[in-house]
């Protein structure tokens, strides 16, 4: 099923606002663990160890072309 040029711009100017609420709830749970009672240095890991893993995520970083959205 091809998608209409109208729901793919639509599709395309949503995107970025679900990504940025997706991004601001995982800044959120960052400063969660921040807040933590664990030592500085174990949040630091854990924290980077964590940004690693949610940057590859499709809510962080997408790349999509009409032709394969179907």
């Amino acid at each position: 099923m091809e998608l209409s040029k109208k729901y793919w711009r639509l599709f395309r100017e949503r995107l970025t606002g679900w990504q940025e609420d997706y991004m601001t709830r995982l800044v959120k749970q960052y400063a969660e663990l921040l807040d933590g009672d664990l030592p500085a240095s174990s949040k630091f890991w854990q924290l980077e160890e964590r940004i690693n893993q949610d940057k590859k995520t499709p809510g962080v970083r997408l790349q999509l072309k009409k032709s394969t959205v179907t």
